[in-house]
């Protein structure tokens, strides 16, 4: 089955709260970091299952009202 690439921006202190909360949902998503990076923020790539799609969407926009994330269109 394919998956819908997503990629998060957030705080590196932020990960160990999304992360764990994403798995949570078995089968939602696969959670990676592609190129850890220097600096305060990390770049998470989401592989999110297609038949979880608006799901995700919906906790990504209430995540984002207790921390901080920027959703980015692909990884630089």
């Amino acid at each position: 089955m394919d998956t819908i690439n997503y990629f998060i921006r957030i705080k590196k202190e932020d990960v160990y709260v999304i992360c764990p909360y994403l798995e949570s949902f078995e089968g939602m998503a696969a959670i990676r970091n592609p190129a850890p990076a220097e600096g305060p923020y990390s770049i998470l790539k989401l592989m999110v299952s297609p038949s979880f799609e608006e799901s995700y969407n919906k906790i990504i926009d209430n995540l984002g009202k207790k921390v901080w994330l920027e959703r980015i269109t692909e990884h630089p």
